[in-house]
């Protein structure tokens, strides 16, 4: 299910033989997030990107965690960013553009967004630890890798400083759900139109 011309909500169903992954999103929502992974630090970092984003979010994954956590984590992002982007429709009337710096403690995370049609991600971030609560840190820009590629949008993400990897990650993740919150936003003053000289965001 894709956006009408009333609400900006999407369902997706992904499933492989590694993990079955149902997503519901509502894009004009509370913030409300009912995350259901597996892997409790993954959820806690999905409900921070719903909070702050203001994007309903009902996740619940079965992946094969007796393997690690690495299929799980990438193919939330691909569901993810596939359920956005569906969300979206045309993309008539968004802001198309966000930024944000989010300072978390002793780090700051600095995410820019262009709601692009062409998906693009770099990754500055340097995260000590080489694992967290079960997850390999390493697997964190796949999923931002995936969630880039799905949603169809450029994505850059910097860690401008910082020494704890639970600060770093979840500073990620909160500076994209404050950036994406403003590029999706419905601008007044442009409202019906597509912010593109090309006359749309659909097409590369």
């Amino acid at each position: 299910m894709s956006n009408n011309t009333n609400k900006r909500v999407s369902i997706v169903e992904r499933k492989t033989n590694e993990t079955n992954i149902s997503v519901k999103i509502n894009l004009d929502g509370q913030g409300k997030g009912n995350i259901k992974t597996g892997l409790p630090f993954f959820d806690h970092m999905i409900e921070q990107l719903s909070k702050h984003s203001l994007i309903d979010i009902g996740l619940k994954c079965d992946g094969d965690l007796h393997i690690d956590s690495h299929h799980t984590v990438e193919d939330i992002g691909w569901a993810l960013g596939n359920a956005v982007n569906k969300a979206l429709g045309n993309k008539k009337g968004i802001k198309r553009y966000g930024f944000s710096y989010l300072p978390m403690d002793e780090c700051l995370t600095r995410c820019s967004i262009d709601v692009s049609g062409r998906p693009w991600l770099i990754w500055n971030v340097f995260l000590p630890a080489v694992s967290i609560k079960d997850i390999e840190t390493e697997i964190f820009k796949e999923f931002f890798q995936a969630f880039s590629q799905a949603a169809s949008l450029t994505l850059h993400i910097e860690n401008l400083y910082g020494t704890n990897t639970h600060h770093i990650i979840e500073s990620c993740f909160k500076s994209l759900a404050v950036a994406i919150r403003g590029a999706i936003s419905i601008d007044l003053l442009n409202k019906e139109n597509i912010p593109s000289t090309k006359g749309t965001l659909t097409e590369r």
